[in-house]
């Protein structure tokens, strides 16, 4: 009985065989996969954006609203870099009183600096008194307060040193300017063709004349008779 007690004890014990242990993963030193997307805390569905705008972060919201919608027109949603050119965008084109006066010949144009209550009867006298009196630069952008600023990184006009430089250039000649490319101007004209040495017109002949003959005549002739005296001198004119 004893033997088969043994017997049955070994055959509940497990096999004395090696066991391979799988490795366990640290979670402490995993990292998070760097393509994980970001969380969308703000959208944007404001005009004129067409589908809309998310943002990470408040704060982009907020320098987003602030640059796009803060100063935008809602009719026709143009946007103007300050609230007082919004005013005079509104008033000059969406204020049917201001068309009214414009039309009976008001001065409707307002200043683009706030605090100047000049108004003006054209956008080129208004333009005039930005520069002379303000100091704006000749090459600002003076149409903001009809087109609004979308898509614009500046407020001063590219054009204006083109221009400038394109008036600096030198101007061609006329015959260079039908000169084709390539070709050289020649650097001396032709000469042309002589015209033949005009013979000297017949001049009358004049008679030659004796000198001793003229001499002559000369001493014959007596403007004043040798009788004729002036006073009690001698005969002839007397002395001064």
């Amino acid at each position: 009985m004893k033997r088969q007690r043994e017997r049955a004890d070994s055959s509940l014990e497990p096999p004395t065989e090696d066991v391979i242990e799988q490795p366990t993963k640290i979670s402490e030193l995993e990292c998070e996969p760097d393509n994980q997307d970001q969380p969308v805390i703000m959208k944007c569905s404001l005009p004129p954006h067409k589908l809309p705008v998310s943002f990470n972060s408040y704060s982009d919201y907020e320098a987003h609203y602030h640059t796009f919608h803060t100063h935008r027109c809602l009719e026709c949603h143009k946007n103007l870099p300050s609230d007082h050119l919004l005013t005079i965008h509104i008033e000059e084109c969406h204020d049917p009183l201001v068309s009214v006066k414009r039309d009976r010949g008001e001065r409707t144009f307002s200043c683009f600096v706030e605090g100047c209550e000049k108004k003006c009867h054209t956008h080129q006298k208004r333009r005039m008194h930005l520069v002379d009196k303000h100091m704006y630069p000749r090459n600002y952008y003076f149409a903001v307060t009809k087109e609004g600023i979308d898509g614009r990184r500046s407020l001063l006009n590219d054009g204006h040193h083109r221009r400038k430089s394109a008036l600096a250039a030198p101007k061609q000649s006329p015959v260079a300017a039908n000169i084709p490319d390539g070709s050289q101007a020649p650097d001396k004209a032709p000469p042309s063709p002589q015209a033949p040495p005009s013979q000297p017109a017949d001049l009358p002949t004049v008679p030659d004349v004796d000198m001793d003959q003229l001499s002559g005549a000369m001493s014959a002739l007596h403007f004043v008779p040798p009788r004729v005296r002036f006073g009690r001198g001698r005969a002839g004119f007397p002395k001064r």
